[in-house]
This record gives structure tokens, sequence and C-alpha cells, in this order.
């Protein structure tokens, strides 16, 4: 277990797309947030499809994958950069997942389901201002022009935890840090036993700077400050829209305090 991983500290990470000849990937500006983002999970869903990955089991593509990141997932790549160290750099997860709520509030208003398995993101681009589609995106725009900048980053004490966390609580920080205390789902990444898992956690939320997410910064279980006050730690398939907007306005809010 690697603690006390320094929290990192440079400008904002553009997004990528594919430069098709090349194959390799360029910056990407547009003046629609949400464009970028759907274009970012376009190329790591071609490049898995490109490869025949997506017919393999994850252990017989990890190190392609692993050398994949580096170059192409914008937490990873931002940590290479930081951290000089593509060892590291592989435990940098997004503290807020983006589509995992999006996909939902859609499901919501539009009554279908985006996964990203069907490969959805032109059609979700074009039509980016049809009805329901807008209503979507403008709660969802803000949080976007955040979602890849540094506050919306972090080191995980074990790289492993990445599958889990998502697993657990869909990849947002205040159901993670629930099930990170000592009983919790995630506490076995930080210790095999209760004192041990508890020392290591608090030390990991300081280094991280995550201290933010427990009232008067008291890094207790029942202090997390949750992103729905009134329904906390549901999964968003058991929130209503309107708290599906409350949970990414605080997520945003947090990104940018973070940052």
């Amino acid at each position: 277990m690697e603690m006390g991983l320094a929290i990192a500290t440079i400008d904002t990470l553009k997004d990528y797309v594919k430069d098709e000849p090349s194959g390799k990937f360029i910056m990407y500006s547009s003046t629609d947030p949400i464009i970028n983002l759907l274009n970012y999970y376009q190329i790591g869903f071609d490049w898995k499809k490109k490869n025949g990955y997506d017919k393999l089991k994850f252990k017989d593509y990890k190190d392609k994958y692993d050398e994949f990141r580096l170059s192409y997932d914008v937490d990873s790549h931002y940590y290479s950069i930081v951290c000089n160290d593509p060892k590291l750099a592989l435990h940098a997860d997004t503290i807020i997942s983006f589509y995992t709520p999006y996909k939902t509030a859609l499901k919501l208003v539009i009554g279908k389901a985006f996964d990203k398995c069907d490969n959805p993101f032109d059609e979700l681009i074009a039509n980016r201002n049809e009805a329901g589609f807008k209503e979507v995106n403008d709660k969802f725009s803000d949080f976007a022009v955040w979602y890849h900048t540094r506050g919306n980053f972090m080191l995980l004490p074990c790289r492993y935890m990445n599958a889990d966390r998502y697993k657990h609580s869909q990849d947002r920080i205040d159901k993670s840090l629930y099930e990170c205390f000592p009983g919790g789902k995630l506490a076995k990444y930080f210790g095999k036993y209760a004192e041990e898992q508890e020392a290591n956690l608090h030390e990991w939320i300081k280094a991280q700077n995550l201290d933010i997410m427990f009232y008067d910064g008291i890094i207790e279980r029942n202090k997390i400050i949750p992103f729905n006050e009134n329904n906390p730690f549901v999964s968003y398939e058991n929130m209503t829209i309107e708290e599906l907007y409350e949970f990414i306005e605080n997520a945003e809010d947090f990104v940018i305090k973070r940052r």
C-alpha cells in the first residue's frame, strides 16, 4: 500500500480527440464542453474495438491498456506529467464520474438508455439541442467544464481499487468515502484491521485534500457531507431527476473548491 500520495498542482489538461491518419491523439478544443467529453469517450470505445479488445477479457490486454491510459486517460496522463512516474500515475482516478449520472438523467428525461458499450456518442452529439437532451445538457454543462481539471483527480492507495470503487459507489466521492471506513466495502484497501484502516484512511484523505468532504473537517464516517442532503448515498438509479441535478451542482462546487 502506498500511502501519503501527494496531490498534484498543474493547470487544466484539455480533452483529446483521435487524429485518424496517425492514430495518435491531439488536443481538442470546443466551445461545448459536453461535446468535448462525448468525443473523449468515443476515443476509448474506438480504441478497444479497433484492437479487438472488446472481444477479450481485460487480463488479456491489461498491459496495453496501461500504456493507453498514460497517454489517453486524462487523470493518468495528468499524474504522469506531474509525478513523472508511470507506475504511480496508474493509481489515478476521477473523483466524481460524469457519464454515469449523465446517462441516468437522460434515461429519466428521455426514457432511453445510452450505455457506453452501445456507442451512443454520435447520437448524443447529433441530438445535443433537441428537447429533453438540451435540458440535461444544460444542467450538466458547467460540471463538464470542470470535469477534467485537477480538482477532480486523485491518486488511489491501490490502483485495483478503481474497479471496486465503481462497483460500490459509482465513482462518486461521498459514497466512496462512506465505503472506505472500517466496515465499508472499500475498507480493505486501507489495511487488514480496523485500526490500521482508520489510520491509513485518515492519512490518504488528508494527502488527497478530501477533508473538505467532512463537516468541520472532522474525518469520521458520520461527518461526511453528502451531495444529496435529504437522500444521501443512494445510487443514481434511485434518485429523482431533481436529486440528480442537485448532485451534479454540488459536485461542481466541490471540484471548484478542491482545485
